[in-house]
């Protein structure tokens, strides 16, 4: 905590004016004001919560940070800054020294006193001190700062980070000497700096290195309009860059835009033809089983085509960023211009049209672009059967049956499901592995509708017949066992999920694929397990080596969060706060990054970054982040989430640490509601608000059925 108490009464309009604003800004990324008011004698003081940290260039400096790693600092700094921008404050000297980090790695901002509203004049402001080297050329003359001018004083910032020295030196010198310089000339390329040679060691480092000399060429412009003009604005840039995908400021750049677009793509066409080919592997078992060479023809010919589908819909799309608008084209225009290609030749041919176009939209379906391989695949499932093979109408109703699960509507999935399943059964035979295939799906339709016992007993079912299909040491078998031990956790049955992972475990061991994403899946799925049946001794070395493998081969994800959050949260188990927190803050904002604010993912680990807060006895910073948690489950995911009671028992945790009590109850309750809804799933947050009232002496505000408890 930090007193600010001011004694000079010319600058009392601008300091009452501060500490208003500080007033609307809460967001972790900021230092908040915690009071405020009249000393005796009559002078006005500001409490400011207190930041342990240091000055952001001396943090990246100090610690050796990376390029990609400074980057994302300023990404961080960006989200803290569109929280001012929205509450329409606007910083107004955004430098190193005002933007610290903290002892956990985050960046905090700091020093709102010459702030200004975006939305009215501040007369006491203009005259408040900044930092030359920093300040955008309309705050040294008679500009009035807005949005762009933050976003300006923020890429200066990088550009320090990135070259060791502000874009321009003009410290000391007279303000009309230093605004005559500013406009005189650009700041240097960042490209161009002596001390970029240390960030050109590898590919990746190039590559976002030749990004950020575009980005912040933009960034730097002397007149605000040329420049990003939101905190949003840049960090989608920045965020852009670090995937290695397009960047806005490069797009005009042919070359650049073709050799990214393929970069973007190559594992994705990569893996459609990879499922296809072991779709085709499936299915030519299936038919030497049956004993039926035509058939066994029919279906290599079938596939063929499929291949050569794959292959025609990725020519299409690279194709299109040498010819999309001159090439000036971003890889969303190249992929939807080939997307209407595609769907331009499917109205003049169907029957030739629609193998590509199921192509494409499973290559976006594996991209997880749902909304673009949606209109594809719909196009398809509706299609003629008297025109368009009716085997191909089928497969896209099921693949459009995944993305309808996943963008939750279940009832639609569940008919498109039943369409393609009802087609395979006209000939078991030749489709024995599709209709096997189809019960994962039909699985996780029942677990929706809450009627775990039923998809625990088809996938028992299924995994016997894929056994039969493709034998016990198979990929495809692997999945099954893993699929069908989340079932049986969700069912809280203990034993046979653990059992299901050492199925599936063993086949990853005997087909050498114990570094697949499938086999990490299983990992943190059993993982998942064991902390939720109270062994943490036996998660421990299975969540550590789930998240090493992730990191070393698989990089930043969702599925990498996931880990992370699982691994954190087990390590607080131990009272092992200060090595969870790092891992939890990590796993947050790699889940914000890659699965969306207010995920399942984000929410998870801010809850856990929360406790391990509390654990430390940050009880401020804590009740921030749970606030967070909770206001991003409820916005994104609703207040009947799963993650919104986690989030609920995190904040109950604050209020009763705060000692407000009924607060806390409220919450437990809330979170008790949810758990309660989710059957057996929901024992494991059951058994989380019980410790909670345990330990601050709760009594329950209503009785808690005993059939929501997990089996011990």
């Amino acid at each position: 905590m930090k007193v600010i108490a001011h004694s000079g009464r010319p600058s009392w309009e601008r300091f009452q004016t501060e500490r208003q604003i500080l007033a609307r800004l809460d967001h972790p990324g900021i230092a908040r004001l915690i009071d405020g008011g009249l000393l005796d004698a009559g002078r006005p003081y500001m409490v400011m919560e207190f930041v342990d940290g240091e000055p952001i260039d001396t943090f990246c400096d100090r610690n050796g940070l990376g390029l990609s790693a400074r980057v994302d600092l300023i990404i961080q700094v960006c989200d803290a800054l569109a929280h001012a921008h929205a509450q329409l404050v606007v910083h107004s000297d955004l430098k190193p020294s005002n933007i610290l980090v903290d002892r956990q790695g985050r960046p905090r901002l700091i020093d709102f006193g010459v702030a200004h509203l975006a939305d009215a004049s501040d007369p006491t402001g203009r005259a408040a001190p900044l930092s030359p080297d920093y300040a955008a050329p309309e705050q040294l003359g008679a500009g009035h700062p807005t949005m762009a001018t933050d976003t300006y004083g923020l890429a200066a910032t990088l550009y320090r980070l990135v070259a060791g020295e502000p874009p321009r030196q003009v410290a000391g010198l007279a303000v009309p000497v230093a605004v005559a310089r500013i406009l005189a000339s650009d700041p240097l390329r960042i490209g161009q700096t002596p001390a970029v040679r240390r960030w050109r060691s590898s590919s990746a480092e190039r590559a976002l290195l030749a990004d950020l000399d575009s980005i912040l060429a933009k960034a730097l412009q002397s007149a605000p309009a040329a420049r990003y003009p939101t905190a949003q604005a840049l960090s989608h840039e920045l965020s852009r860059a670090s995937e290695r995908r397009i960047v806005g400021a490069r797009r005009h750049q042919r070359r650049y835009v073709f050799a990214r677009t393929v970069h973007r793509h190559r594992w994705a066409a990569t893996g459609v033809a990879a499922v296809v080919s072991s779709l085709a592997i499936g299915l030519g078992v299936a038919l030497y089983q049956a004993g039926e060479a035509r058939l066994q023809r029919d279906e290599s010919l079938r596939e063929q085509a499929r291949l050569e589908a794959v292959q025609q819909s990725v020519f299409h799309m690279f194709r299109s960023a040498g010819e999309l608008k001159g090439g000036d084209a971003t890889a969303a225009d190249v992929l939807d211009n080939a997307a209407q290609r595609i769907q331009d030749e499917f109205a003049r041919d169907p029957a030739r049209g629609a193998p590509v176009l199921h192509a494409l939209g499973e290559l976006y379906f594996l991209i997880t672009d749902y909304e673009a391989a949606m209109p594809l695949l719909e196009r398809l499932a509706t299609a003629d059967d008297a025109v368009v093979d009716p085997a191909l109408i089928a497969s896209g109703r099921y693949d459009l049956a995944q993305v309808m699960l996943r963008q939750g509507n279940a009832e639609r999935a569940a008919e498109l499901l039943s369409q393609a399943q009802f087609f395979w059964r006209q000939d078991v035979t030749r489709w024995a592995s599709r209709l096997v295939d189809s019960r994962l799906l039909e699985a996780q339709l029942l677990r929706e509708r809450g009627d775990t016992a039923a998809a625990v007993a088809l996938l028992e079912s299924a995994l016997a017949e894929r056994i039969a299909i493709s034998g016990q040491v198979h990929r495809e078998t692997g999945v099954f066992h893993n699929n069908l031990g989340v079932a049986l956790l969700s069912a809280g049955d203990f034993p046979s999920a653990r059992a299901a992972f050492q199925a599936a475990s063993d086949v990853w061991q005997r087909t050498g694929l114990q570094q697949s994403p499938d086999a990490l899946n299983t990992l943190n799925n059993w993982g998942a397990l064991e902390i939720a049946d109270d062994r943490p001794e036996s998660a421990e070395p299975l969540l550590r080596e789930a998240t090493t493998l992730r990191r070393r081969y698989f990089g930043p994800s969702a599925a990498t969060a996931a880990a992370l959050s699982n691994y954190g949260k087990l390590l607080l188990t131990s009272q092992r706060a200060d090595v969870a927190l790092p891992l939890l803050l990590e796993a947050a904002d790699m889940g914000r990054k890659f699965a969306g604010q207010g995920s399942m993912h984000h929410v998870a680990a801010l809850s856990g970054v929360a406790e391990a807060e509390l654990q430390l006895s940050r009880l401020p910073q804590a009740e921030v982040t749970a606030d967070t948690a909770l206001a991003a489950s409820m916005d994104t995911l609703g207040r009947d989430h799963p993650a919104t009671a986690m989030a609920s028992i995190a904040l109950a945790r604050v209020r009763a640490e705060q000692g407000r009590a009924d607060d806390a109850k409220r919450l437990l309750a809330d979170a008790e509601r949810i758990a309660g809804a989710a059957g057996a799933g929901g024992g494991r947050l059951l058994a989380q608000t019980a410790s909670v009232r345990d330990r601050y002496r709760l009594p329950a505000t209503h009785p808690v059925p005993d059939t929501a408890m997990p089996s011990p």
